[in-house]
């Protein structure tokens, strides 16, 4: 055999071998903010100029804050969990946790690939709680458009999902086949190959930094009994604001 096939053939195997032994990972996540946003919103002959201008003046904080805002997913073959970093306070005095809410992302994120199960652990009005959904429940289309992103190739997938955060919207992902786990930011997962980009209404969730191990991590699991479905996640946030109404 050809010296030269012979070489190139032995840095395919050994670039195989060295992907095949990757265990698990932690990645980085930003947020960036469409800033047409504020203008479509404006849109609307409903809002006075006094509220466009409140609006303008909060979504401006916002875009000034975002850079400031951490998530981090660390991961195995079968778990994942997705949460915002704790950072320190901005100049501004900004909240971050009121900002992470903004962008329909807080709390801990786990899905578990054994159970087919994603668990979202938030609070609200003073009282924790968890929403449940199954994996499985994303109708992924996966398409033929690709881009490169931190040197993987990636391919471009989109699913209608309503997240409990927020209303029904088509999010748009972008996956590494390279990657075979088939986790991503927040509630996403299910695509075969790791998700470094999505975007979901007005923001878009990227891959900043990416931290592969080939020893496998175990991840915390957090408590997931007593688990609202997805689909009786308004109820239950009806039945804790009726609560804390209350209690006042």
């Amino acid at each position: 055999m050809n010296k030269n096939i012979l070489l190139l053939l032995s840095f395919f195997l050994f670039v195989y071998g060295s992907w095949a032994q990757i265990a698990s990972g932690k990645i980085t996540y930003k947020v960036e903010a469409d800033e047409s946003m504020m203008e479509e919103i404006l849109k609307d002959d409903k809002i006075t100029e006094d509220v466009g201008s409140y609006l303008r003046m909060m979504f401006s904080n916002q875009i000034r804050t975002l850079p400031y805002l951490f998530y981090q997913m660390e991961f195995n073959s079968k778990e994942s969990l997705f949460k915002k970093m704790e950072s320190m306070a901005t100049d501004s005095g900004f909240d971050l946790n009121r900002t992470a809410r903004n962008v329909g992302v807080d709390g801990a994120y786990y899905h578990s690939l054994d159970e087919d199960k994603s668990y979202h652990e938030t609070s609200r009005a003073g009282s924790e709680i968890i929403v449940a959904h199954n994996i499985s429940d994303f109708d992924w289309k996966i398409t033929n458009e690709t881009k490169t992103i931190h040197g993987y190739l990636c391919y471009k997938a989109t699913a209608e999902f309503t997240p409990d955060l927020g209303g029904g919207e088509i999010a748009t992902a972008w996956f590494a086949k390279d990657l075979p786990f088939q986790f991503g930011p927040a509630f996403y997962a299910g695509l075969p190959g790791m998700i470094l980009e999505v975007k979901q209404g007005y923001y878009t969730f990227y891959a900043d930094d990416i931290n592969l191990s080939k020893r496998e991590k175990k991840i915390k699991k957090p408590k997931t009994r007593n688990a609202t479905k997805l689909e009786d996640f308004k109820e239950e946030l009806d039945r804790i604001k009726r609560n804390y109404i209350k209690a006042q």
